[in-house]
């Protein structure tokens, strides 16, 4: 059945897009596809200058279409390699920020891949008359000596290519990280006259208050303290004992602020000697839970020491259960929200490859989950 013109140029116009797309790809890096190719021919040379002049032969001698045939397995091999290689390559080099690579069994799996995959091509070719082994195993010992120290000299270049490259995109994270540094230290700078004006007001605003007023005045010291270790904790580590501190005290203040409905479960290990942090790392997600909470006004929160691991999480009610679209709604907002960007922008520079952080929705609750290994 003849294919309608339409189709036949929707195919002609798709097989013409993939070989622009690969004339596009060959003109960037061309070594990076004609490299196998050349490999491949300049080990078939190298076999056929060890052969044939050892042997005191014409250098290529015997038919062009047998020495073409080993010409072309021998190409097709390398780039048959050089996917598999390549393949196992991008496997190592995305662990090794947290894997040690064992560069000996490396190298041995290269020997015996050449071998297994070589070998039997070389047999199968023979078997039909493609090629020729005149000495049999003698040729095939001679093939393998040849070829194995040759595709292992490969397989170095192409792991080398990989260390490179590696090594530039490590140059340019760290270089992406000084620059985040100086643009927060460049904001710190920038609004560093706000704290001292923040506390100057504050403390007029507690001496206003009339001394019988005393949960106005606690108020006002609670927040002055808040506020005082957000700006200046902000750099270093401090010792869990400190951040408990603070979290007990942002929560204390936050239960005063809001509805009295509000019930605030908490479930804190009490133990936690030598354990030091990043400071805030909770706070975005004890902010979101106090500013999104609805429905049943709960919140729970449990902060707990399991070895190496610091395991923290909290949920909020949202809406009442029977109307989910509002609890999706708020659910939405809150991972959408500033707090939460910035909390993993800190996690992924200050623990990289060190935290999960995880949120959902269930049935009517907001749960975040954050887990850090110290």
């Amino acid at each position: 059945m003849l294919l309608p013109m339409t189709a036949w140029r929707k195919i002609t116009g798709s097989i013409i897009d993939v070989m622009i797309a690969s004339i596009s790809k060959l003109r960037e890096n061309p070594i990076h596809y004609l490299g196998p190719a050349l490999w491949g021919i300049a080990s078939f040379n190298i076999l056929r200058v060890v052969t044939d002049l050892t042997k005191k032969d014409e250098f290529w001698s015997g038919g062009i279409k047998i020495h073409s045939v080993g010409l072309l397995i021998s190409v097709i091999f390398c780039y048959v390699m050089t996917m598999l290689w390549r393949r196992r390559l991008d496997k190592i080099f995305v662990a090794m920020p947290t894997i040690t690579p064992n560069v000996p069994l490396e190298y041995m799996i290269a020997i015996v891949q050449i071998a297994l995959i070589f070998n039997p091509a070389v047999f199968v070719t023979e078997h039909f008359g493609w090629i020729y082994m005149g000495d049999g195993y003698i040729d095939y010992m001679l093939v393998n000596a040849i070829y194995i120290p040759l595709f292992l000299l490969y397989y170095m270049l192409l792991r080398n290519e990989y260390i490179h490259k590696n090594m530039a995109n490590n140059r340019i994270y760290v270089e992406k990280i000084k620059a985040d540094k100086l643009n927060t230290e460049l904001q710190l700078l920038k609004s560093q006259y706000h704290p001292h004006f923040l506390f100057n007001a504050l403390n007029t605003v507690y001496f206003q208050i009339d001394e019988s007023n005393t949960l106005a005045k606690k108020s006002v010291e609670q927040l002055s303290e808040l506020l005082r270790y957000q700006i200046y904790n902000v750099d270093e580590k401090v010792s869990m004992d400190q951040e408990l501190a603070f979290l007990k005290s942002y929560i204390a203040f936050q239960q005063q602020r809001l509805t009295e409905r509000l019930t605030v479960h908490t479930d804190i290990d009490e133990d936690w000697t030598g354990v030091t942090i990043f400071p805030l790392l909770f706070q975005p997600l004890l902010e979101n839970a106090f500013k999104y909470v609805r429905g049943q006004y709960a919140i729970a929160i449990h902060l707990k020491r399991q070895g190496t691991k610091i395991c923290f999480s909290i949920s909020n009610s949202l809406s009442d259960a029977a109307s989910v679209k509002p609890a999706i709604s708020l659910a939405e907002i809150a991972e959408s929200g500033a707090g939460l960007s910035n909390l993993k922008k800190r996690l992924a520079l200050l623990y990289p490859q060190r935290h999960t952080l995880n949120t959902q929705v269930d049935g009517g609750n907001f749960l975040a989950e954050l887990i850090i290994c110290i």
